[in-house]
């Protein structure tokens, strides 16, 4: 892990100066499961955003020796969505293990991370996440990336007849022979050895059930202790599971802090998001953030009211996570024609930790699917760097298609200030699509669901959102279910 403050320098000093410590190598590795295709999507940002045509994408496929099976190069210079079906340029698939994603420039990159969403498209889901695991680029960026080894959490704990849970292990660009470490905290905390023998490149999923035996819902923190990797930078992604379709919904992991006593001078940490109306809302915090007691609670939004949640004290370490279900607390309210809530944290000694994470989750109200959309985020305060002059710039993937319902919410990270002129471009396959231009209040979010997709027409794929302000704090969250199961699936803006 590298320490949040050693990643506001990084940011000040790349603002400051577009040819120090430059970067010319972007990557990512996909798992390929057997349930599902994978597919690797994209909105042509280097272009859009940096007007840089010259890329190339390399596409590595790694069989289960983590040795190559074969690779395909691609030019990369269109303002539009890349869909790549992974499969489609190799044969002998089921030799196939992962897959080696990299971008290549000759101009700065500026981020060896690309604003890829990873899709795992099976029967009754479609599965989206964005980059989460890399080979770096050289041994100083291992310096810097792998200065503390610490757990990662974040993991929706599911265990019962129809669903487990899993994650998944991925070894960098050397063999593996160590140990994994559990822990599972409810009551109390159990923990579990897990010895790992695996060829490099390489990925296997490890499922709960496996060792622990008794029922859980969401009442538990899990823990993952990865054994230390040179040249190499790995969450994991962990999620729940049918046990009978094979159909998964999962994410990525997050650090687990409570070791690391790193903190802001200040004591409130803050974050709006979308509320969809007819949806599943929930929050769900886990203990994993620098030592601390918080007191957190949540602001909804009516037309001219606020209304203010009872508060919940999370303390970390401990094993006692939070959870909000804000469906209910608008229906609390009394308030009528919501769009927007927003999630505070307080300490009372001026001294709030730098990470204070959450998992923002949507799906389906009326399904008896537990496969719900989980959206690892972070609370937003006024220490973190914001660049002069700096406008609002969000991205990011929605589905359409057919049998699926699909929603995008966009709205400001902070709800103070001045509403703002939000400019919205659709891409799709072969380019710009539709733009449309909205004002957007603070309390209020933009929510586009099917009925604006069926009307504007859209072509039955992945669609991209690439959205516009003067406010600098805009961001968006999207998600899809698929209608008869209701397994849902989302990720937040780029």
């Amino acid at each position: 892990m590298k320490p949040f403050l050693e990643v506001e320098k990084n940011r000040i000093s790349y603002h400051k100066s577009s040819n120090i410590n430059t970067v010319h190598r972007s990557s990512l590795i996909v798992p390929r499961f057997d349930q599902a295709v994978s597919n690797i999507s994209f909105l042509n940002h280097f272009f859009l955003k940096r007007g840089n045509k010259d890329i190339a994408l390399k596409i590595t496929a790694i069989n289960e020796d983590g040795k190559t099976e074969n690779s395909v190069s691609i030019e990369i210079n269109e303002p539009k969505v890349y869909s790549i079906n992974l499969e489609t340029f190799f044969d002998q698939i089921s030799k196939i293990k992962e897959y080696l994603i990299e971008f290549y420039s000759s101009k700065n990159l500026f981020m060896p991370f690309p604003a890829v969403i990873i899709n795992h498209i099976g029967n009754e889901f479609i599965n989206t996440i964005h980059s989460y695991n890399r080979v770096l680029n050289d041994i100083f960026e291992d310096d810097k990336v792998n200065l503390h080894q610490v757990f990662e959490s974040s993991l929706d704990v599911l265990i019962d007849k129809d669903y487990d849970t899993f994650f998944n292990f991925a070894t960098g660009p050397f063999k593996v022979k160590s140990d994994l470490q559990l822990t599972l905290s409810e009551k109390d905390e159990k923990s579990y050895v897990i010895p790992i023998e695996m060829e490099r490149l390489s990925n296997k999923n490890i499922y709960l059930s496996n060792f622990h035996k008794n029922n859980i819902e969401n009442e538990a923190t899990l823990k993952v202790l990865q054994p230390e990797q040179t040249l190499f930078y790995g969450r994991v992604l962990s999620g729940k599971i049918d046990r009978k379709t094979k159909a998964f919904s999962a994410n990525h992991s997050y650090y687990d802090s409570s070791l690391i006593k790193e903190y802001f001078d200040n004591s409130t940490s803050l974050r709006a998001y979308p509320f969809f109306e007819n949806c599943l809302n929930k929050i769900i915090m886990y203990p994993i953030m620098s030592p601390s007691s918080l007191d957190v609670f949540i602001e909804i939004y009516g037309e001219n009211e606020v209304y203010k949640s009872n508060t919940q004290t999370i303390e970390s370490p401990s094993n006692n996570l939070i959870l909000f279900d804000i469906n209910e607390l608008v229906i609390k309210s009394g308030l009528t024609n919501v769009s927007l809530f927003k999630v505070i944290a307080q300490s009372s000694n001026n001294k709030i930790p730098t990470r204070v994470n959450h998992q923002l989750i949507y799906g389906n109200k009326y399904s008896k699917s537990k496969l719900h959309s989980s959206i690892n985020v972070s609370l937003l305060n006024e220490s973190v760097y914001a660049p002069p002059s700096k406008t609002g710039l969000a991205w990011g993937q929605v589905l359409v298609n057919e049998s699926y319902e699909s929603r995008l919410g966009i709205c400001f990270m902070n709800n103070s200030g001045n509403s703002d002129l939000i400019s919205i471009d659709f891409y799709c396959s072969s380019g710009l699509f539709k733009s449309v231009e909205f004002r957007l209040s603070p309390n209020n979010s933009l929510i586009f669901d099917n009925n604006f997709f069926k009307k504007i027409k859209f072509p039955n794929e992945f669609i991209w959102y690439l959205a516009k302000s003067k406010r600098a704090d805009l961001h968006a969250a999207s998600f899809h279910f698929h209608i008869p199961t209701g397994n849902a699936s989302g990720e937040h803006s780029f």
